[in-house]
């Protein structure tokens, strides 16, 4: 599928950008792309939890040392060193490659690690009644800093609190009456943190979507812009660039239908369209195959150039076989009479300014002298000819087979020596060697 079809794909479905109340979207495809954009855009942030994690951790075990009685210390050490230990080998995880974007794994550990360490805190020492009310503070946190998704998040701090109140189940300070009042501090908790999580992240997908469409909006607009210009010119005039460049040296080709204006009056217009239609779309590939560049087409004239884009040192060569392969391809095409087409073909080398020319409806166009006397060649040819000037002749090599057709009334030019492509030298080669083949047999 490509980016256009996947474009037009969103729009027909009637599920793309639509929620369910668990905030994901209905979309399947739209769904993996917000998650793999938060796995990608907060991995900075889970590395700043996981050091945020173990600052926290640095300062209670020294706030303990104050809080907790004397025989407690040896077990708030070890709690502190290995949970130290705990968080580092995580935070080290989220550098390596194969938890990149699978750190929401890491960051739930984490949760859960610091939750086990704080109810072990309160199963095994003798705590002050007011000390698992702490708890609320990794429940918020949790919510509003660990960048989890809403789904996922949810999942993990109620699986904390629920372990963390099966551990404070065990303390002599928590009876029924303060076991419930904490359960119920914590249930309270953990509604504030969904809602203001659910409120974030449904303005992160609202955002992410927005960029979405944003992108959609630009793919159309940049398959609307190379439509109709060359993909250079549109990547400089999506950039803001004024597009206006000099050619010391280029080649233009002009390729016109013989007779088009008899076939138009004689046939329908959807009938000259489809025939119009057949013959451009097929000359658009041979031009694409042969390194060119389409420029426009006026009516049944097409123009095509090289040499004004990219590293075309071949360009010549490669122009005078577009311009056999489209005598080829025209004499396949036949019209409503079931009629060959026939063509005037005219090539001129030289220099030409090029650029884009409109404000509202853009257009790329070639001008020059050189632009000009390619055009007199064609319209001055015989049908089924393809006319080079002198110039195109002594720079084609010894692979080209070409015929003098003698000076002929250019206006604007006087007197010119022109030429008739015949083919390629190869190609009568294989030619002759296919009639020696038939002559033995």
């Amino acid at each position: 599928m490509t980016m256009g079809q996947a474009v037009t794909a969103t729009e027909d479905d009637g599920n793309w950008g639509r929620m369910s109340r668990r905030l994901i979207f209905l979309d399947n495809e739209l769904e993996r792309d917000f998650r793999s954009a938060e796995r990608s855009g907060n991995l900075g942030q889970a590395r700043f939890v996981l050091w945020l994690a173990l600052i926290i951790l640095a300062i209670f075990a020294v706030s303990d040392t104050f809080v907790l009685p004397a025989d407690a210390m040896t077990f708030v050490a070890w709690r502190a060193g290995l949970l130290s230990l705990v968080l580092v080998i995580l935070l080290a995880g989220t550098y390596a490659p194969f938890f990149r974007t699978r750190w929401p794994g890491l960051m739930a550990l984490a949760v859960l690690s610091m939750t086990i360490a704080a109810g072990l805190t309160n199963a095994l020492v003798d705590v002050p009644m007011l000390y698992p009310s702490g708890f609320m503070l990794l429940i918020l946190a949790g919510y509003l800093v660990v960048p989890l998704i809403f789904a996922y998040c949810i999942g993990t701090m109620t699986a904390a609190t629920v372990i963390y109140l099966i551990f404070t189940s065990f303390t002599e300070v928590a009876d029924d009456g303060i076991l419930a009042q904490y359960a119920l501090q914590m249930l309270m908790a953990n509604v504030i943190g969904i809602a203001a999580l659910h409120r974030s992240e449904r303005i992160r997908r609202m955002e992410h979507l927005n960029a979405r469409r944003l992108d959609e909006q630009r793919l159309r607009y940049r398959e609307l812009l190379t439509s109709i210009l060359p993909e250079p010119v549109a990547d400089r005039l999506q950039r803001g660039e004024t597009v206006v460049d000099e050619y010391a040296d280029a080649t233009v080709l002009f390729a016109d239908i013989v007779g088009f204006t008899a076939l138009a009056a004689r046939f329908r217009p959807d009938q000259i369209l489809d025939l119009l239609n057949r013959i451009f779309a097929r000359f658009d590939d041979l031009t694409a195959d042969h390194g060119l560049e389409k420029i426009k087409t006026i009516g049944d004239s097409y123009m095509a150039a090289g040499g004004v884009f990219g590293d075309q040192s071949e360009y010549l060569p490669a122009m005078a076989d577009l311009a056999l392969a489209m005598q080829r391809a025209a004499s396949q095409i036949d019209d409503p009479d079931g009629q060959p087409l026939h063509l005037r073909i005219g090539i001129h080398v030289g220099g030409l300014t090029a650029g884009v020319i409109g404000q509202r409806r853009f257009m790329y166009d070639l001008w020059g002298d050189t632009v000009n006397t390619a055009s007199r060649m064609q319209t001055l040819g015989e049908p089924d000819r393809i006319q080079v000037s002198d110039d195109v002749r002594q720079r084609l090599d010894a692979r080209y087979r070409l015929a003098p057709r003698g000076e002929i009334a250019v206006k604007g030019k006087g007197q010119m020596a022109t030429w008739y492509l015949l083919g390629r030298v190869d190609d009568d080669e294989d030619e002759n060697a296919d009639g020696k083949a038939a002559d033995i047999t």
